[in-house]
């Protein structure tokens, strides 16, 4: 399942009228809906200078994390339409919150206009070094037998790597026990202490000294 990470501002800005011709004449701020440190918040921050170069105005990064990104977005949705405030907008925040809630805070498909797709990633499951599975195959296998006590972290309820979290369960046919947090790099220090297992964006997390058990086929970026 790739995660498509788009650049987004309030529906308005599309139809800008002509004072949008000055843009920008101050900074701008680009909302992060998740905590720092995880993969979104990178992707952001490496964005931001040279975006602050193209424009000629500094983007301040800001994080609002919480509801699977949805109140980050929800600012960003609510924001004047001058194009000062744009946010990152990721497949949890504007596909699958659109289903999990009853009431989202926010139509994806109305009170946003795009600005421009940045990425597309995969998700990886990993672990820590010595945990008793070196592939796939045996981590389903562990995981079924050690079903009551594993379990998986995420980037909070809701959020892509959740979602992702879930599928799997359903792929292999058990329930583990969902830890979330505010972003990924949260789990880090639980996961290397715990039996536990992580989804998380990206393929390069060995730095961090965890293991990838499996990724998705690299998407283009």
């Amino acid at each position: 399942m790739p995660r498509m990470i788009s650049i987004i501002a309030a529906l308005a800005l599309a139809s800008a009228s002509a004072s949008a011709q000055e843009w920008p004449t101050r900074p701008l701020t680009m909302v992060v809906p998740f905590g720092p440190g995880g993969g979104v918040d990178v992707l952001g921050r490496m964005i931001a200078p040279r975006l602050g170069e193209i424009l000629g105005q500094q983007v301040v990064i800001e994080n609002i994390g919480g509801s699977g990104g949805m109140t980050g977005s929800y600012k960003v949705a609510r924001a004047s339409p001058d194009g000062y405030q744009i946010g990152i907008g990721v497949t949890g925040t504007h596909a699958q919150n659109q289903s999990l809630y009853k009431k989202p805070l926010y139509d994806a498909a109305t009170d946003f206009a795009p600005v421009g797709l940045i990425a597309e990633t995969s998700y990886i499951l990993i672990t820590r070094p010595d945990f008793p599975a070196a592939n796939l195959q045996e981590f389903i296998a562990y995981a079924k037998a050690n079903r009551a006590k594993l379990q998986f972290g995420s980037a909070g309820a809701g959020s892509g790597t959740h979602i992702t979290c879930l599928l799997l369960n359903s792929a292999i046919g058990i329930e583990v026990t969902h830890v979330p947090y505010r972003t990924t790099a949260q789990g880090m220090p639980d996961l290397l202490a715990a039996d536990r297992a992580e989804i998380r964006q990206g393929a390069r997390y060995n730095d961090s000294g965890t293991r990838p058990r499996a990724a998705e086929p690299a998407h283009r970026a």
